[in-house]
């Protein structure tokens, strides 16, 4: 409706104006005094309103819209902390099971700790647990069948930090295949004797909570990694 008032009024001041012109043309009486009350009217009324407006469709762009872009800012940052706040308390009940699973596997003898790592495993209900060397050489591994692919070996420095009292713990961008937590934590070596034994915990991040710390690495850190070893 609006729309055909606004066609409507249009095409009569079209008309009006060709009238207008054609008086001019024929040079009718008052012609002359209709048309400069013309362009005086148009100064008045068309040029102020064209500023009033510009000026209000900058308002509404840049103030109104503003605010509302405040409030969906502040929604989207608290649901992405909460996020990475759950991930942080995933990682850290994680390495906890992993120095209890860490302490049963030190008390028991080292030929029967392979075997023994199945039992602790269960019962800290973890997806994949490793017995490894202080090389990363896998000496025995259990896991759940989760059809989950398998996790990517740790790197040097991971190993290096599981050395550490609190030992390595850290959430991993795995490419496309989503978010892994890790820790690794050594086994207590009373003898000092053999080598150090290190104990490998890892369990993958829900395919949503993973999707939402992705958007908060891209959104808010991008350039920061989400690695952080010795940290709970």
């Amino acid at each position: 409706m609006n729309a055909a008032i606004a066609l409507a009024l249009l095409g009569l001041v079209v008309y009006q104006l060709a009238i207008l012109a054609r008086q001019r043309r024929a040079k009718v009486f008052g012609s002359l005094l209709t048309f400069r009350v013309l362009v005086m009217f148009a100064l008045v009324g068309v040029v102020p309103g064209l500023l009033v407006y510009t000026v209000s469709l900058q308002f509404l762009a840049k103030s109104i819209e503003s605010w509302f872009d405040v409030r969906v800012e502040r929604a989207l940052e608290g649901g992405l902390n909460l996020g990475r706040a759950a991930l942080d308390v995933m990682l850290n009940e994680l390495l906890l099971k992993a120095h209890v699973m860490a302490l049963d596997l030190s008390e028991t003898p080292r030929r029967e700790q392979p075997s023994v790592l199945a039992r602790v495993r269960e019962q800290a209900y973890v997806e994949e647990a490793l017995l490894m060397t202080e090389g990363g050489q896998v000496l025995a591994r259990a896991s759940r069948e989760t059809g989950k692919p398998e996790p990517p070996v740790p790197g040097v420095q991971a190993l290096r930090d599981a050395r550490q009292v609190r030992g390595y713990s850290a959430v991993e961008p795995v490419g496309d295949k989503g978010l892994l937590l890790r820790v690794i934590v050594s086994l207590e070596n009373p003898t000092r004797i053999e080598d150090t034994r290190l104990l490998q915990v890892t369990h993958w991040v829900p395919q949503a909570l993973a999707d939402q710390a992705r958007r908060y690495r891209a959104r808010i850190a991008p350039t920061r990694s989400c690695r952080s070893p010795a940290r709970g």
